[in-house]
C-alpha cells in the first residue's frame, strides 16, 4: 500500500498566510495538517509516500525530509495544475500496480485507517453535508455502492460529499482512465 498526498494547490483561500507557506504546513495546535496526515497513515502501517507538489513544493520537500526522515517519499512535480486527477496521473511510474490511499494533503479526516486498508476493494470517502453544490458528490444505491460522481454540481441528486480520502485496489485502470481524460501526458517525477 503505498499513499499519495496531492499538496501541489495555491491556497488562494487561505492567502495572505498561503504566499509564504503552502496551505498544508501552516500550523495548526502546534502541528501541521499533513503531519497529521502523515502521522494517521504511518500509524495505520502506510511506509511509503508519494507527494504531488508544485506551489512553494521546495517548502514541503525540506518539511518531509527534516520532519518525517522515517518514511520511503516520492516527490512528484506538478507544473500545470490540472486538478486532483491530473496531480494523481503523474504517479503513475510510482504506484507500479501496488494499492493506493489518496488523501488530499489540506483535509483532515477522523476515520479508522487500519479498516479502511484491511477490507478488501476500493472506496470513496464521504460525509452528508448541507450545501452539496460546493463539493465532488457521490451518487449511492441502496447497497451502499457508489454509481456515479460529480464535482460541484449546479443541481445535485446527493448530499453526500467526497472527503478527499479514496482507497483504490484497481490502479491499473485508475491510470487507464486518468491517461484517456489527460492525453497520455505524463511527466517524469521530480
Amino acid at each position: 500500500m503505498k499513499a499519495i498526498i496531492p499538496v501541489a494547490g495555491t491556497g488562494t483561500k487561505l492567502r495572505p498566510h498561503s504566499y509564504t507557506q503552502p496551505k498544508a504546513l501552516i500550523p495548526l495546535a502546534d502541528r501541521t495538517v499533513l503531519s497529521i496526515i502523515i502521522d494517521q497513515l504511518k500509524d495505520a502501517g502506510v511506509e511509503e509516500f508519494i507527494f504531488i507538489i508544485g506551489y512553494l513544493g521546495d517548502k514541503i520537500y525540506h518539511y518531509i525530509k527534516d520532519k518525517h526522515s522515517d518514511i520511503i517519499a516520492h516527490f512528484v512535480g506538478q507544473e500545470d495544475r490540472r486538478g486532483v486527477g491530473h496531480a494523481i496521473s503523474l504517479a503513475k511510474d510510482l504506484v507500479k500496480g501496488d494499492e493506493i490511499l489518496i488523501t488530499l494533503g489540506d483535509t483532515i479526516c477522523e476515520y479508522d485507517v487500519r479498516e479502511v486498508l484491511r477490507n478488501a476493494g476500493s472506496y470513496i470517502g464521504v460525509r452528508k453535508v448541507d450545501n452539496p453544490r460546493d463539493f465532488g458528490v457521490a451518487e449511492i444505491d441502496a447497497n451502499g455502492i457508489i454509481e456515479s460522481v460529480i464535482e460541484k454540481p449546479h443541481i445535485p441528486k446527493s448530499n453526500m460529499a467526497m472527503v478527499g480520502v479514496y482507497k483504490i485496489v484497481e490502479t491499473d485502470i485508475l491510470f487507464s482512465c486518468l491517461e484517456k481524460k489527460y492525453n497520455g501526458r505524463f511527466t517524469n517525477p521530480w
